[in-house]
């Protein structure tokens, strides 16, 4: 781990997950920005773009929390394209969305939690910080553990920050306990209140995460007319004034 530590992970005899020893070296993990190491962050951004806005204009759901946001980037995107969208991380600074971090709802129609997750050092206890907003649908991502072995490229111990790995078994076993269900599709998984979205909407869902139309998704964003950006502009314009 951080090419210094040797480091055990450890697999659950219930739910068949993984996890790393107590990690020690958060600190030293989270010291610096280890952007560098990230080169697929932008790319990322977009494509998460494409899945945020397509379940947002599904559900009919503006109010946005971007949960563990990072620098802000997709929050500034959503919200260029009129999603209500805000930002929270405790470990970054939202370069991108700096005003958007206090959010203007008190329930979140959705929490995003893109590769967030993984970084949870005591996964029981910090899933009631995603759950306890009661959002009506929460729309993440992480590496599934399927019994990989150690050359797995999730384990990412050059960065220091991946340390719980989730089975399948353990992301339905979360909703449950939550009182949510759980869609998965194409490296997406969205838990829900199976009463908050009908049916019709979950085949919708579905059909929009795959990986082939999210890429045309993404593909057609690019001619929509970006009004959000210009309202945002004036509107903290016009608080300073």
């Amino acid at each position: 781990m951080l090419r210094k530590y040797q480091v055990e992970y450890q697999k659950c005899s219930s739910c068949g997950s993984l996890q790393t020893e107590r990690p020690y070296w958060s600190h030293e993990a989270y010291a610096s920005n280890l952007s560098m190491l990230d080169t697929g962050a932008a790319q990322r951004n977009i494509a998460n773009l494409a899945a945020a806005f397509s379940v947002s204009r599904a559900l009919h759901l503006n109010d946005v929390l971007d949960f563990g946001g990072g620098d802000g980037l997709l929050c500034r995107l959503l919200r260029d394209y009129e999603i209500n969208c805000f930002v929270n991380d405790k470990y970054a600074s939202a370069t991108y969305a700096r005003a958007f971090g206090a959010p203007d709802f008190t329930r979140p129609g959705i929490l995003l939690a893109f590769e967030v997750m993984e970084h949870f050092e005591n996964p029981a206890d910090d899933l009631r910080a995603i759950f306890q907003g009661n959002p009506t649908a929460i729309l993440a991502s992480t590496g599934i553990y399927r019994d990989q072995g150690a050359d797995w490229w999730y384990l990412a111990p050059d960065t220091g920050q991946h340390l719980f790995f989730y089975s399948e078994k353990a992301l339905r076993m979360i909703a449950t306990s939550y009182n949510y269900q759980l869609l998965m599709c194409s490296g997406y998984f969205l838990f829900f209140r199976g009463t908050m979205i009908p049916r019709k909407h979950r085949y919708l869902i579905n059909f929009l995460l795959q990986r082939h139309v999210l890429r045309m998704i993404s593909a057609g964003m690019r001619l929509l007319p970006t009004r959000g950006v210009w309202r945002d502009f004036e509107s903290l314009n016009s608080d300073k004034e």
